[in-house]
């Protein structure tokens, strides 16, 4: 993932983030201040929801990468998901029955098929393909639902690689692979036919991708020479643009610049997508920007429908809408909450699940956990999980012991955790409260090169088990290398750290650039750090509002619970209207794929 994904994440982790690093000077590290996750501002967009059972409007799909769901409708009918395997097919039946169509980057994030040297690894792509294998996608890939199978990103960018790029006779074994498992399901590889072309022919792979941006000339020129080169080599073609970074000097495209751009590349008939890089809230629903991709839908719903397969054929025309009924999907969708943003109060007793909140953190015991999380799954509550705790794992002097942290988390290797893993009632594993405090542990940090150490043992045990530390992603942005088993970090806001919009915004940014989840955090207990006054009833309101309503946070957990304190006037019916929004919005991914 060059410059166009991730814009960061492959510098050898050169990280000059900005202005995060002048937050971060105003953050400290009190073992008091547990729990910070990051958001972006509320948004009072209203998604385009159009009736159940819509069928596709025809043309070709129009859309962004990590489109939510809910966005699926009148103004996008096309996106890039990268799913779990828990709520695909309930995701796959919800954008079909909105009219739309998806493109499915099952393996997931590079980090998870690289091999101990960093370079891309055939085996490790097929486990995580793999994970899908049992699922009944026929019906979406026969109707067009599945647009095609995104098989990786930029293959010929060696230093997405470690330096050795994937060549063309892997990425024809790559999409020989997903044919044996889904033989009608396209094949797309993000990657410009001219950069994928190699010795031999492509028998199995179905379709490039030509994403523009200003610095790859003309736009006229670009997509003829990708149509061309696409031809030649039987190719079908998706396009779109880069809009976060392909403008002038490489900052974000204008609205105008995005339907001029994408009008040129819709004068094509050529491609069988308009996919764009990416879906950001407050970029993409300003009111300039909704015009111009309103445009830029019509543009494609008038084209010629075309087939994201070999040689660009025509596809047939789509299917009649599924009947409005219990049988559209034989597959029994996860219930409605399984989705939702986890919010609650650390340290909850089990007996406060019942109600509004959808999420704790817990501080873990081997002859309880389990039922623990028995009594979170009836209460469809998603638990992040400390399985080792810090006085366990500190040396005589108060520094940290790593291998009194595995021999800790060691205990429950044996118990039978793997239902709600999978179930995400186990929602992430919490390795250690913020090891960049050196006051924390006996006046050493625990290194990077350790956290990360401890994630991959956490990954050998289980994994499919998410992991965290409670640390900012602007903090952890420091790291002198890239995270590969680590999957999130942690903000908590309290009010020394500036205005909550303005915090959230750099952890989100930071988030994005290090390839990682978000868990967002409130100190209520210390409203403006370390032994200060608690949050008020109005502050939980306001800065919980704002946590709760950006797209990237994938838990949201206030610090912590205190019956007295709950007790007190206003502060439950605070902490209940944040769980009503958190309620009835789709959490981010802790996993960033």
């Amino acid at each position: 993932m060059t410059y166009t994904f991730k814009l960061s994440r492959r510098l050898a982790r050169s990280r000059a983030l900005l202005l995060l690093t002048a937050l971060l000077s105003t953050a400290g590290c009190s073992s008091s201040d547990a729990f910070d996750p990051g958001s972006t501002a509320p948004t009072d967009r209203t998604p385009d929801t159009p009736a159940l059972a819509s069928s596709f409007a025809g043309g070709i799909p129009m859309g962004l990468f990590h489109l939510p769901t809910t966005d699926y409708g009148s103004r996008y009918n096309g996106g890039m998901m990268t799913p779990s395997p828990t709520y695909l097919v309930r995701d796959l039946s919800d954008i079909r029955s909105r009219g739309g169509k998806v493109l499915l980057n099952l393996a997931g994030s590079q980090k998870y098929f690289l091999d101990g040297s960093g370079h891309f690894s055939l085996s490790e792509w097929k486990a995580r393909v793999d994970r899908f294998r049992d699922l009944n996608l026929s019906t979406y890939i026969q109707d067009g639902t599945i647009i095609g199978h995104y098989l990786i990103d930029e293959p010929y960018d060696a230093a997405n690689f470690n330096g050795q790029k994937v060549d063309g006779a892997t990425l024809e074994a790559m999409a020989k692979y997903s044919k044996q498992i889904w033989p009608d399901m396209p094949t797309i590889v993000r990657g410009e036919p001219y950069l994928i072309q190699w010795s031999g022919t492509y028998q199995y792979l179905d379709a490039a991708w030509a994403q523009y941006l200003l610095r790859k000339g003309n736009v006229g020129d670009y997509i003829e020479k990708n149509v061309s080169a696409a031809k030649q080599m039987g190719l079908a073609l998706v396009v779109g643009l880069n809009i976060p970074g392909g403008g002038t000097n490489n900052r974000y495209m204008t609205p105008a610049q995005v339907q001029d751009w994408g009008s040129a590349l819709l004068k094509s008939s050529y491609p069988c997508a308009f996919v764009s890089w990416k879906y950001e809230d407050d970029v993409v629903n300003t009111s300039a920007m909704k015009d111009a991709m309103d445009n830029l839908r019509r543009q494609a719903e008038n084209r010629s429908t075309v087939a994201c397969r070999t040689g660009g054929t025509s596809a047939p025309p789509p299917p009649p809408p599924p009947p409005p009924s219990d049988t559209t999907d034989p597959t029994p969708p996860p219930e409605a909450s399984s989705s939702v943003l986890p919010f609650g109060l650390a340290y909850a007793p089990s007996s406060a699940y019942a109600g509004e909140w959808t999420g704790s953190v817990y501080k873990a015991d081997p002859a309880e956990l389990v039922s623990r999380l028995d009594v979170a799954r009836g209460e469809n509550i998603k638990v992040i999980v400390m399985l080792a705790q810090k006085g366990q794992v500190r040396n005589t002097d108060g520094t940290f012991s790593l291998t009194k942290w595995k021999s800790q988390v060691d205990r429950y290797r044996t118990l039978s955790l793997g239902n709600h893993i999978t179930n995400r009632t186990f929602y992430l594993h919490f390795l250690v409260d913020q090891p960049h405090c050196a006051s924390c542990w006996g006046g050493t940090a625990i290194p990077w090169s350790t956290v990360e150490a401890m994630a991959q043992y956490s990954k050998s045990i289980w994994p499919n088990l998410a992991t965290t530390v409670r640390t900012a992603p602007t903090v952890l942005a420091n790291a002198s290398f890239r995270w590969n088993y680590l999957d999130a970090g942690w903000a908590q806001y309290n009010t020394r750290q500036g205005t909550v919009k303005t915090y959230l915004a750099a952890q989100v940014a930071a988030a994005k650039n290090e390839g990682l989840g978000l868990v967002a955090g409130l100190n209520l207990q210390d409203a403006s750090g370390y032994g200060t006054a608690p949050m008020t009833a109005s502050q939980i309101k306001e800065f919980g509002t704002v946590l709760a309503s950006s797209p990237s946070t994938c838990a949201l957990a206030g610090w912590k619970y205190d019956g007295t304190y709950l007790g007190q006037t206003g502060i439950r019916a605070a902490l209940d209207s944040v769980a009503s929004l958190a309620s009835h919005r789709t959490a981010g991914s802790c996993v960033v794929e």
